[in-house]
């Protein structure tokens, strides 16, 4: 498995082209030509074949709303299998880094819903199993320690 960082300015017909994929599977999807402000982080699964397209998320470089991810997707050949869930935690791993708490473009899929509440619920209870007998936390403190806005 690989994550390639991919600049929406400096690639941009590979950008385009993986939008208007995206665009078969997610009938909201409304970002095409565009791409220049984005990052795209693009999941692939390696052989010795190459890379193949597992899924991605796209981000804006500067958002004022604090987004950590515009768009997301997993292939439909490779969903249930976790890498949905690989994207989502990637994607907050790097609002640790950049220490910048994040959520996700709103309105979500129906399938995104399920998938970010599903992540929040456990980031949450493994934060909170973690820290069990040290005190009190604050809503700010789980922020900054889990990067969820």
């Amino acid at each position: 498995m690989s994550v390639f960082e991919v600049d929406g300015n400096t690639n941009k017909i590979y950008c385009q082209n993986l939008c208007l994929l995206v665009k078969l599977f997610l009938d909201h999807k409304t970002l095409y030509y565009d791409v220049e402000p984005f990052l795209f982080y693009v999941l692939t699964q390696n052989d010795g074949q190459g890379c193949h397209l597992v899924g991605y998320f796209s981000k804006e470089k500067h958002c004022l709303q604090k987004y950590n991810v515009s768009c997301i997707m997993t292939m439909p050949h490779c969903q249930r299998k976790g890498y949905g869930r690989m994207l989502i935690d990637f994607s907050y791993l790097l609002s640790k880094v950049e220490k910048q708490p994040g959520t996700p473009e709103k309105p979500l899929s129906d399938l995104g819903r399920v998938s970010y509440h599903s992540y929040w619920k456990s980031v949450v209870l493994e934060y909170l199993a973690k820290i069990r007998g040290r005190g009190h936390v604050t809503i700010q403190q789980l922020s900054a320690d889990t990067a969820l806005h």
